[in-house]
Order: structure tokens, then C-alpha cells, then sequence
């Protein structure tokens, strides 16, 4: 019942600062829509369909069947499982959780391993990290090298002893789905499509709700700016980093908070992984548990390594 009350409370600050700071409100989901056409929508948008028509025409299987012998002397998944784990860590977030929750529904992966992947697998990529959060933001680009250490190695050494844990083995209804068995056809590319604009357009909705949110802050508290920085990056990293951009941190602070919001990956991250796995029911805590945790261990290692 409280729950209830809160939600509906957060609805009606919603509407209330909408009502009566239409400008800034316009601004920020002005801001949100920008950020989400210019960035998110070019970038995800092919690869979405791309990874759709893989794993629903079965061809994925014809990469993982010469990729899976490489990977799984680095994470232990099972063969259908390192299309996420590569799909995660090289397509960026939030591919990560949707390539697992699209292979679980599939049954094509086990479900607790699509639990871990979409935990572990789930990062910001290679290409936004060094372009566009150590080159432009932090200006710090010899540092790139670490921080894809330091920001990968907490959560894959987390996959690697879980996944272990786990004994996986094929199932049988992926020894059915051979490579023979791969087609692709105009209803399935129509399909992925669809299921690719789909996914994009929550993406912006969530964006745009949760820099609304992020305006709120910085509308109603002028008197403590640090706070602002710390619950902007928290809600959503993108508009996170353009803030610390202009917060006159030292570097000593900046780079070891830039790789704490970078490994969480925001409340906005959180809530569009849960619309990406809503199908497969997993554990929300945990995700957010483990989060916190690899960003934790992430930041005190970049503080240490900057030392």
C-alpha cells in the first residue's frame, strides 16, 4: 500500500513541476530526445535489428560455433551464451540484457545464466568509453587502456565464478538448432524491425522521463551543487557526465566518479534493463546489487590506479 501512495506521489511532483516549470521541463526533455536521436537511436538502433534477426534466424549460431572455443577460456558460458557476452560488452548497454533476455525467451539459454549475463554483460561499450567519457569528457585519453581494466574486470570475474557454478551444458533443443536449420526470410527481418524500433523508443521514453527528473534537482537545490552532480549521474549517466564536465572537480575526484557512474549505469540504465528482461523475471535486487558493487570496486581501483 505504500508502495502504491509513493508512486503516486512521484506522478504528481511529476505533474507538478511540468505545470509549473514548463520551460525547464520542455528543456530537459528537449535535452533527453536530443540526446536519445543524436547518440542512442544511430548507434543501438542497427545493431538491435542485427542481433534480432541473428538469434531468431539461428545464424548467430554460425558465429558462436567458431567464436564459443576463444570465449570460453574467458567466461564459461555456454556456446549460445558468449553471443551475449560479446553482444554486451562490444554492442554497450543495454544490448547486454536484451541479447540474454531475447536467447532465454528463445530457450536457448538457461535462464539463470541470461540472469547473469544481463547483470555481468550489460556495460557501457569500448567505443562510448574511450570516445566519448575519456576523450571529451575527461579529456584523459591515455588513460583508456586502464579503464577498460578497471571497469570490465569486476563484473566478468563475477560471470566467470557464477557461471562456473552453474555446470552448464547444451541443451538439447540447441543440438536441434544447427546451422543447417539458419533461414531468414522477410517476415523474420520485418520482425527484428520492428522489434529493434520498439526497443529504441522505450529507451527515449525512459531518457526523457529520467532527465525531467534530473532538472527537478537542479531547479529546487542550488545551495549544495555536489549533491546535484551525485543524484544526476545516478539517475542517468549520459547527463551525468555533462554535468561533471562543468562541476570543477578535481581530476583526482572526477575520474574515480565518472567509473563509478559508468559501472552502475544509472536508475535510467536500471529501469531499461528491466523493460529489456520484463519477460524473464529476473531478480531486480540482485541486479541492482551486484551494480553497485562492481561500481564500488571500479571506483576505488580507478582512485588507486590514478595514484
Amino acid at each position: 500500500m505504500k508502495k502504491n501512495y509513493l508512486i503516486l506521489l512521484v506522478f504528481v511532483l511529476f505533474i507538478l513541476y511540468i505545470l509549473t516549470h514548463p520551460a525547464a521541463s520542455m528543456a530537459a526533455a528537449a535535452d533527453g530526445l536530443l540526446l536519445w536521436y543524436e547518440q542512442i537511436l544511430p548507434a543501438l538502433l542497427p545493431l538491435a535489428i542485427l542481433s534480432n534477426l541473428m538469434v531468431y534466424s539461428n545464424y548467430m549460431q554460425l558465429l558462436t560455433k567458431y567464436l564459443y572455443p576463444v570465449t570460453k577460456h574467458i567466461i564459461p558460458t555456454s556456446a549460445n551464451g558468449c553471443f551475449a557476452f560479446l553482444g554486451g560488452i562490444f554492442f554497450g548497454f543495454p544490448m547486454g540484457s536484451k541479447i540474454s533476455a531475447d536467447l532465454v525467451t528463445e530457450k536457448k539459454i538457461l535462464p539463470k545464466e541470461g540472469e547473469i549475463l544481463s547483470i555481468c554483460c550489460n556495460q557501457l561499450s569500448p567505443i562510448f568509453l574511450s570516445g566519448y567519457l575519456m576523450t571529451s569528457i575527461l579529456q584523459m585519453p591515455e588513460y583508456i587502456v586502464q579503464s577498460y581494466i578497471v571497469l570490465y574486470l569486476p563484473p566478468l570475474s563475477y560471470a566467470a565464478v557464477r557461471l562456473r557454478k552453474l555446470h552448464l551444458v547444451e541443451h538439447t533443443s540447441n543440438k536441434k538448432n544447427t546451422a543447417s536449420d539458419s533461414h531468414l526470410n522477410f517476415r523474420i527481418i520485418d520482425a527484428g524491425i520492428m522489434n529493434g524500433f520498439e526497443t529504441l523508443t522505450k529507451l527515449g521514453g525512459y531518457i526523457i522521463l529520467f532527465s525531467i527528473f534530473a532538472s527537478m534537482l537542479h531547479t529546487y537545490n542550488h545551495q549544495y551543487p555536489m549533491i546535484n552532480y551525485l543524484c544526476t549521474g545516478l539517475i542517468e549517466v549520459t547527463t551525468g557526465f555533462s554535468y561533471l564536465r562543468d562541476s570543477g572537480l578535481s581530476v583526482e575526484v572526477l575520474y574515480p566518479l565518472a567509473l563509478f557512474f559508468a559501472s552502475f549505469g544509472g536508475f535510467c540504465g536500471f529501469a531499461q534493463t528491466c523493460s529489456m528482461t520484463g519477460k524473464c523475471n529476473f531478480s531486480k535486487s540482485r541486479y541492482l546489487i551486484c551494480r553497485l558493487c562492481f561500481a564500488v570496486i571500479s571506483s576505488v581501483l580507478g582512485y588507486i590506479l590514478f595514484w
